[in-house]
């Protein structure tokens, strides 16, 4: 009743201008989707790619050139120039990438109370249930993740998690998946990816030479450094405590751990940050318990990280692994500020019945005003806002308006206006 003939719309407006830092590891996919999420949303974007892969960064630059220089630009450069650009002042920052960068981001964004939105990482895990139906599917669609971009995907399976009774039919089917896709010699296989630079392939080494795991035979490839090549990598026999799972893998390794039952597989999952994505292969009943009693950006049952395809969802983290979500509307609704509008006239209501909302309110004289103001909010007779039919009457618009008639019409009647038109 007190928006009566009043409009209201919420209109999705631009940010203004938006700042998006891209990642290297998919340097196509990761820059323009929020690029273009930002744009359809009206904003002018600075896009800065990622400068471990210059190749990418240098023909994106050249696409851009045939673009309005007023609406895109994009900014080359390393450490030093992405510092730069992050004390600028932007009305949204958006970035791809690890956890300590995304700190700082949000501090530059801090910095301009400007709105963040960070698509972070983590260690995602899959679990692996006893009631799975069939683990041949399950080995194939774990190892797609783990291995695709030679692991270095931020929703990739990071660790296994495995019921005890399964985990030794489980493990020679991941070998035989992993043949399957890049062959007995991945080295040799145009399909199967290198890791990104020299620091990264020393990186993941140590962490391979620190574990106390049992290496499972994948393959007689060893890692090479003049090819920035490791092979598939399974380590058996992973603790809780094991340098595996000290940090995110982005390698093409998994380490197993087994468990022996589901809420214990679910205690380790919420010890650990939250991860970007949480893959379950298990039964209905299963799958939801493990769902409803976790947190995560993302979350598929019987399947690993086929959700990347879906473009009418979110995709983002949470805690830790994210701030914010993408992709197809979503990525407008990140880039768009929610305006409401009111819009009322001046006419209605009468300049009397227009001070039921102002001061005073104390006194005999403005009772009135208390009592109309009071049904407007809650129209029903005490006594049905005080009983089981409360919400009915107080919720239905109809009561609303009809409750409010009497004290509407006083109003009408006896109210005078605030202040009188002066005469010219």
């Amino acid at each position: 009743p007190a928006f009566l003939l009043s409009r209201g719309q919420v209109r999705k407006e631009p940010r203004g201008t938006v700042v998006v830092v891209g990642a290297w590891n998919y340097p196509i996919r990761i820059l323009l989707l929020p690029v273009v999420g930002a744009l359809a949303a009206g904003n002018t974007v600075v896009m800065k790619p990622s400068e471990l892969s210059p190749h990418t960064a240098a023909a994106v630059e050249r696409v851009v050139r045939y673009m309005d220089p007023g609406v895109i630009r994009v900014v080359q450069g390393g450490v030093e120039e992405t510092t730069v650009l992050l004390k600028q002042s932007f009305d949204h920052f958006f970035y791809t990438g690890n956890g300590r960068v995304g700190k700082i981001v949000a501090r530059a964004a801090a910095e301009h109370l400007s709105g963040v939105t960070l698509e972070l990482g983590g260690k995602s895990p899959s679990i692996v249930h006893a009631d799975v139906s069939d683990l041949v599917p399950v080995a194939t669609r774990i190892m797609w993740s783990k291995l695709s971009n030679a692991g270095q995907t931020c929703v990739a399976t990071d660790y296994l998690l495995v019921h005890r009774s399964l985990k030794d039919k489980l493990v020679p089917l991941l070998v035989d998946a992993a043949h399957a896709m890049f062959g007995r010699s991945p080295q040799k296989s145009m399909d199967y990816g290198r890791i990104v630079n020299t620091r990264s392939w020393t990186r993941i080494m140590k962490l391979l030479t620190a574990t106390e795991g049992t290496f499972v035979q994948v393959t007689n490839d060893e890692a090479d450094e003049a090819d920035l090549f490791i092979p598939p990598v399974i380590v058996d026999g992973v603790r809780f405590d094991d340098a595996l799972m000290t940090e995110e893998l982005f390698a093409p390794i998994l380490p197993i751990i087994t468990y022996d039952t589901l809420d214990e597989a679910i205690d380790f999952v919420n010890q650990n940050d939250q991860p970007l994505a949480l893959y379950v292969f298990a039964a209905s009943q299963s799958a939801e318990h493990v769902i409803s009693h976790t947190r995560s950006g993302t979350a598929v049952v019987n399947d690993t990280f086929f959700h990347l395809a879906s473009h009418t969802n979110p995709f983002g983290g949470v805690g830790p692994s994210g701030v914010g979500n993408y992709t197809g509307k979503y990525s407008f609704d990140t880039f768009s500020h929610q305006r409401y509008v009111l819009k009322r006239p001046l006419w209605f209501p009468s300049p009397g019945v227009d001070t039921v909302r102002m001061p005073p309110y104390s006194g005999k004289e403005n009772e009135w005003k208390r009592e109309l103001g009071n049904r407007m909010v809650y129209p029903a007779p005490r006594a049905l806002r005080d009983s089981v039919w409360s919400r009915l009457f107080t919720f239905v618009p109809f009561w609303r308006v009809l409750a409010i008639i009497p004290g509407f019409l006083a109003a009408l009647i006896s109210a005078k206006p605030l202040i009188r038109r002066r005469k010219e």
